[in-house]
C-alpha cells in the first residue's frame, strides 16, 4: 500500500514538473503575450476599412484608398518591428538567466571547496601545523567566494524577473539546453540584399510609400504647387532616411559579425587552453603543497585564479550568445511561429 502511494506521488510530481523552457518557446510566448500585437491588428483593420470607405468618395477615391492602404502597410511594418524587438529582448533575458545560473553553479562548487579548505586549515592550526596568517588567508578566501556566490544569486533572481516580464509564469520553469550557436544565418557577402528586410529599413520604406500616396492625394485634391512640393520633399526625405538606415544597418551588422567571430575565437581559447591550464596549475600547486613545497597561500591563489578563469570563460560564452542572438534575430523571418494547435487553443479562450 505504501509503495503504491509513493508511486502515485512520484508520478504526480513528474506530471506537475514544468517542461524546460526553450529559447524559441520563450520568444513565442513573449510575442503572444504582447498587447501591442492586438493594438496593431486593430489599427490595421481600421486603416483597411478606411481604404474601402474611401472608394465611395468622388474624385479622391482612388488616391485616398491607396493612402489608407499604405497606412495599413505602415502599421503592419511597425507590428513586425515590434515582434523583432520583443524576440530580441526575450533572447537576451533567456541567455542572461542561463549563463548567470551556470556561473552560480561554478561559484557554489568553489564555495564547497573553500569550506573544506577552511575546515582543514582550522584543524591544522589547532595542531600547530599552520600559521595564523595562513588561517586568516583561508577564511578570507571563503568570505570572497561567499560574496561572489551571493552576488550571482542576486543576478540570477534579477534575470528571472526580467525573463518573467516577457513570458509570465513560464519564466519560473527550468531552462532547456542552449540552441546550437556554431553558425549564423546572415552571410557577410549578402548583407546589402538581406538587410532590406530589416524591420527598421522596411518601416522607412513603408513611410516613403505613404508619403508618395500623400503626393497623389494632393494632386487629386488640386492642392497648390507649394503644398505638393512640401509633400514631395517629405517623400524624398523618407527615401533618403531609408537608404541611410540600410547603410547603417549593414555597417553595424558587419561589426556584430566580426565581434561574434572574435568572441568565438576567445571562447575556443578558454575551452581548449585557459581553463585547463588554470586547473592544471591548481592541481600542481596542491601536489606541491602536500609535498611541503608550496604554501597554503599559493594554493589559495591558484584556486581563486582557476575560479576566475572559469567565470570569465562563461562570461565570454554569454557575450557570444547575446551577439549571436542580435545577428540571427535581426530579421523577422528568423522568428519562431506559434504551432497551429497552440494558435487554435488561444483563439478558443
Amino acid at each position: 500500500m505504501l509503495a503504491s502511494c509513493a508511486t502515485v506521488a512520484l508520478a504526480g510530481a513528474a506530471i506537475a514538473a514544468p517542461a524546460p523552457l526553450t529559447l524559441a518557446e520563450a520568444q513565442r510566448l513573449a510575442i503572444e503575450r504582447s498587447r501591442q500585437m492586438v493594438a496593431y491588428d486593430s489599427a490595421i483593420t481600421a486603416a483597411r476599412g478606411m481604404a474601402v470607405a474611401a472608394t465611395q468618395l468622388p474624385e479622391l477615391k482612388a488616391a485616398l484608398a491607396e493612402r489608407y492602404a499604405r497606412k495599413a502597410d505602415l502599421v503592419a511594418a511597425q507590428k513586425v518591428a515590434t515582434r523583432v524587438d520583443i524576440a530580441g529582448e526575450t533572447a537576451r533575458a533567456w541567455f542572461e538567466c542561463h549563463y548567470v545560473e551556470q556561473m552560480t553553479r561554478v561559484a557554489a562548487d568553489q564555495l564547497k571547496f573553500a569550506q573544506v579548505e577552511v575546515d582543514g586549515a582550522e584543524h591544522m592550526y589547532g595542531a600547530g601545523r599552520l600559521t595564523q596568517a595562513d588561517l586568516y588567508a583561508t577564511r578570507s578566501m571563503l568570505v570572497l567566494f561567499e560574496d561572489k556566490w551571493s552576488e550571482l544569486e542576486h543576478r540570477g533572481r534579477a534575470a528571472r524577473i526580467a525573463l518573467k516580464r516577457w513570458v509570465g509564469d513560464a519564466g519560473d520553469a527550468p531552462l532547456a539546453a542552449l540552441p546550437s550557436m556554431d553558425r549564423i544565418l546572415l552571410r557577410p557577402a549578402a548583407l546589402e540584399g538581406d538587410l532590406v528586410r530589416h524591420p527598421q529599413v522596411a518601416l522607412l520604406e513603408k513611410q516613403e510609400r505613404l508619403a508618395a500616396s500623400d503626393v497623389r492625394v494632393g494632386q487629386a485634391d488640386r492642392q497648390s504647387p507649394p503644398e505638393i512640393a512640401a509633400t514631395l520633399a517629405k517623400r524624398e526625405e523618407a527615401r533618403a532616411a531609408r537608404d541611410e538606415k540600410l547603410r547603417a544597418e549593414v555597417a553595424e551588422m558587419r561589426i556584430l559579425i566580426d565581434e561574434w567571430q572574435h568572441l568565438r575565437d576567445r571562447l575556443d581559447r578558454y575551452a581548449r587552453q585557459l581553463v585547463s591550464l588554470a586547473r592544471e596549475r591548481t592541481l600542481a600547486t596542491l601536489a606541491a603543497y602536500r609535498g611541503g613545497k608550496a604554501t597554503l597561500t599559493e594554493l589559495l591563489a591558484a584556486r581563486r585564479a582557476e575560479t576566475e578563469t572559469q567565470m570569465q570563460g562563461v562570461e565570454t560564452e554569454r557575450e557570444a550568445a547575446r551577439m549571436w542572438a542580435r545577428i540571427n534575430f535581426a530579421l523577422p523571418d528568423r522568428l519562431p511561429t506559434a504551432p497551429p494547435q497552440a494558435s487554435a487553443a488561444e483563439g478558443a479562450r
